[in-house]
């Protein structure tokens, strides 16, 4: 789902979105939910009154897969909700276009008594999508806050989800999707005749097809259209955007094409320096001239006078390096290995004569060395883990702490919330007073509650323990909003169950130590699951290197042609020289 968000000054009045939003001529059918035309010029006027800068939010969301009007309405009741607006005084509008719906929204910025809340407003939108993406079982689409959204999903317990859309963050920040244009750039191009998708798609269709920039450039003037350094020279150099022969903005040539700005740049300097490249000389151009004399002039046409000869110059004298004597003797001493005789590899001897054999032979002798070759592959396998990289243990003891340290916090921050309430039901319970208005018994239910909260963020921390260092498969289970006193027995039992973890999370200085074992366990683990391997293995290993032997023997010449075959005579091995 693509969610985008924009902001109507008061000064400019509601009369323009309206037009969009209520009527859309290009749309097949509008659907008007909730609010009208007089609502929207009332909320402006009322922004005017409290004089405020900004009178509407529109906020048009555009589903990738096919959604309802009543699911549309309720992702709409959402934003609401999230944003703190009152969903009895909206707009909301459903266009439908090319048989796919999608809505926008309209909410005041004056909501009765205060202003709409605006802040990260684009990264909690984003948010809002990946959930009901989530909820509704589409595609997740990617943003350029997925990492700040999974953080936050992760602080509210919602792990599951939070690791669904971190999946989506890319590994390099300027990999991050952008617009290639605004939707008021939209707009103002519809206003003038163009239609900026189709424009998008043939520039980039355009790029792919050409072999640089030159040849790009070309093939836009043939469509009518140019690119140009942009007006901001000065904040962003280079820069260059695209318009049409009108001089309508298209937009920038790294976000149409999607070339990143440093490569964009690498390809200008080439361009620049193609056009102020020297032309090369063309040696078929060239004549050589020639003296002509009396007696080669066969045209009796003499030619200038020659030249009187040039002075010989003294040949320059040749200064030699001076030698190394280490180097020398080096040389010297392998000068005299020369003549001693060379320690040679014994080769068996060559026939003088190729081994004559059948086809049948052939074939037979083809399909022995495909199963050597079999044999050999199970020799040289190796355990799974055997040609991993090895723990690197100082990159995992950290990766594991950035991990716990959310985690941490929750905790702590659940059981100061029980202490203090347990502090306060004790002092009421040593009063008197206090006892016999009940006080103290409301005191003793509250601390009880925060007791069972706190053993409910506790099984959270301690199972998000297991899974981050890999002894739980699975993610921990959502903190769970309501808990009565049926599920106390079972969170003291896990508490019980996993002690020496909760030590471990509660107390900074045991942590460590305990995930130090934890690595040493890892490590020792892939040790032992790698010997058993090797062990297991063994017997198929020795008879794959018994039955190598066994064939390698039918591959020997037979007795029979070795008596029949002249054998070369092996040459002598290198000996002193006479």
């Amino acid at each position: 789902m693509i969610i985008q968000e924009s902001r109507i000054r008061t000064k400019s009045g509601a009369n323009a979105i309206a037009r969009h939003v209520l009527h859309g001529p290009k749309n097949e059918a509008v659907r008007v939910m909730a609010g009208s035309d007089w609502w929207l010029h009332d909320a402006m006027r009322e922004a005017k009154r409290e004089n405020l800068t900004y009178g509407l939010r529109h906020i048009a969301f555009n589903p990738a897969e096919p959604m309802t009007d009543d699911q549309l309405a309720e992702f709409a009741g959402r934003i609401c909700h999230e944003f703190y607006a009152d969903p009895e005084h909206i707009t909301l509008v459903i266009h439908q276009k090319d048989g796919s719906t999608h809505g926008h929204l309209l909410l005041p910025e004056w909501q009765q008594d205060h202003i709409l809340d605006s802040r990260f407003s684009w990264i909690r939108l984003e948010k809002l999508a990946r959930l009901e993406e989530i909820r509704l079982g589409h595609a997740l689409v990617a943003g350029r806050h997925d990492r700040s959204i999974a953080k936050a999903l992760r602080q509210k317990g919602k792990v599951h989800e939070a690791e669904l859309i971190a999946a989506l963050a890319p590994a390099q920040p300027a990999d991050k999707p952008r617009a290639t244009y605004t939707s008021q750039a939209h707009r103002t191009a519809e206003r003038q005749g163009l239609d900026l998708p189709k424009l998008k798609q043939l520039v980039a269709s355009l790029w792919n097809q050409s072999d640089g920039l030159k040849s790009f450039r070309a093939t836009l003037t043939e469509h009518g259209l140019t690119m140009r350094e942009g007006d901001r020279k000065e904040t962003r150099p280079g820069a260059h955007i695209i318009e049409t022969s009108d001089g309508v903005l298209v937009g920038s040539f790294t976000r149409l094409t999607k070339v990143r700005m440093a490569e964009f740049r690498k390809l200008l300097a080439k361009e620049q320096s193609a056009e102020h490249e020297k032309p090369k000389l063309d040696i078929r151009s060239t004549r050589v001239p020639v003296r002509m004399t009396a007696e080669n002039d066969q045209t009796e046409i003499l030619s200038a006078p020659a030249s009187p000869p040039a002075r010989k110059r003294e040949p320059k004298r040749i200064h030699l390096p001076h030698g190394n004597k280490a180097i020398d003797a080096l040389r010297r001493r392998q000068m005299e290995d020369v003549d001693r005789p060379a320690a040679m590899p014994h080769t068996p001897p060559k026939p003088l004569y190729p081994l004559i054999i059948s086809a049948e032979e052939a074939r037979l002798r083809r399909r022995i060395r495909l199963a050597i070759q079999d044999q050999q592959a199970i020799l040289d396998q190796r355990a799974p883990e055997a040609d991993w990289a090895p723990l690197k243990r100082e990159e995992m003891l950290a990766k594991w702490r950035k991990a716990l340290t959310p985690y941490q916090k929750q905790l702590r921050s659940s059981f100061a919330r029980y202490h203090r309430a347990k502090k306060e039901w004790k002092q009421a319970d040593e009063s008197r007073w206090h006892r016999i208005t009940g006080r103290a018994g409301k005191l003793e239910k509250v601390c009880q509650q925060l007791l069972l909260e706190f053993l409910e963020i506790l099984r959270f921390v301690v199972q998000a323990l297991l899974h981050i260092v890999g002894l739980r498969s699975t993610p921990p289970e959502p903190v769970r909003s309501i808990l009565t006193e049926q599920d106390r027995p079972v969170l003291e039992e896990f508490r019980k169950q996993y002690d020496a973890e909760f030590s471990a999370m509660a107390d900074p200085e045991k942590l460590e130590p305990w995930l130090q074992h934890r690595f040493d366990r890892l490590v020792q683990a892939r040790a032992d699951r790698i010997r058993q391997w090797d062990k297991a293995h063994q017997p198929e290993k020795e008879r794959a290197r018994q039955e190598i032997a066994r064939l390698r023997s039918k591959l020997s010449v037979p007795a029979g042609l070795r008596n029949t075959m002249g054998i070369a005579q092996p040459k002598p091995a290198m000996g002193p020289s006479p």
